[in-house]
């Protein structure tokens, strides 16, 4: 089980329902969770002197970012205790939010952020946290949504994407809690015949009997398809009554994963789902 959560707690990308999904987590769980919000003004400070060719800018005054990180937290730690969470804590970091998420995940078991681009004012150079954290954190991580209202506890119903990689058996590994207490996996191959070789006779065969020893009993699902993998999982998912989608984060370098896109960057600017991700 998850028994150390780490949550992401700005006040962008849907705060209340990464709170909720999280909250339902470590309650069921009786898990510890962590809300931790980072002023990113150190990091800001490097950007702005670092761009200073002939001066140096006058002094800028990072107290206000860190006192609105300050008030974020009060407003989790309010909130934790509205919905009854057992046990948690909040965390004010003086970094930036990728540094501050990136070391935390040594020590916890699951990672929660929202699923907006611009959850991170410090991450200028590319304000794709979510995408940033999915190839560079150490443990799973859980993205919740943007969207209005509420959003129900995931992994009843869970569309796994498989396609015989590293990553995505970590992705399997890191969602077991939540296979094991699924009511229904889907292993979703697509385009099978494109790793033959790693899929063996029959695709995804070998993964569902590997997840069968775990007391998960899985369904597989053979597609061909045209589409980009990630926008074809995402409709697969979303057909089949799934509420999470569980992947692996691929990235073949950081240039065309950000800048031209790739399947994890698609799953994470198109699902309606929430997706976890290993890498």
């Amino acid at each position: 089980m998850y028994k150390t959560i780490l949550m992401y707690a700005d006040q962008f990308s849907g705060f209340e329902r990464r709170l909720q999904v999280a909250a339902a987590l470590a309650s069921e769980a009786d898990s510890h969770l962590i809300g931790t919000v980072a002023s990113g003004g150190p990091q800001l400070d490097y950007l702005v002197y670092g761009a200073a060719t002939l001066a140096p800018p006058p002094p800028i005054d990072y107290e206000p970012l860190r006192e609105a990180a300050r008030e974020q937290l009060a407003r989790f730690d309010e909130r934790c205790r509205q919905l009854g969470v057992a046990s948690y804590e909040t965390r004010f970091q003086d970094s930036s939010a990728a540094d501050a998420l990136i070391l935390q995940s040594l020590y916890c078991d699951l990672v929660i952020t929202g699923q907006s681009d611009l959850s991170d004012r410090s991450l200028i150079w590319s304000t794709r946290l979510p995408a940033y954290l999915a190839l560079h954190r150490a443990r799973p991580l859980l993205v919740i949504p943007a969207g209005n209202g509420p959003v129900s506890m995931p992994g009843r119903s869970i569309a796994l994407g498989w396609n015989a990689t590293a990553e995505a058996s970590r992705a399997v590994a890191g969602a077991l809690p939540l296979l094991v207490r699924a009511q229904r996996v889907q292993i979703i191959v697509l385009n099978p015949r494109q790793h033959y070789g790693q899929h063996g006779q029959e695709p995804g065969a070998d993964l569902a009997t590997y997840l069968a020893r775990h007391g998960v009993r899985a369904e597989v699902s053979r597609s061909e398809t045209s589409e980009e993998c990630g926008t074809a999982l995402c409709r697969l998912a979303q057909d089949s009554g799934a509420d999470l989608i569980v992947a692996g984060a691929f990235g073949r370098s950081r240039f065309q994963e950000w800048v031209l896109g790739g399947t994890t960057h698609s799953l994470l600017s198109q699902s309606r789902l929430p997706v976890l991700l290993g890498h």
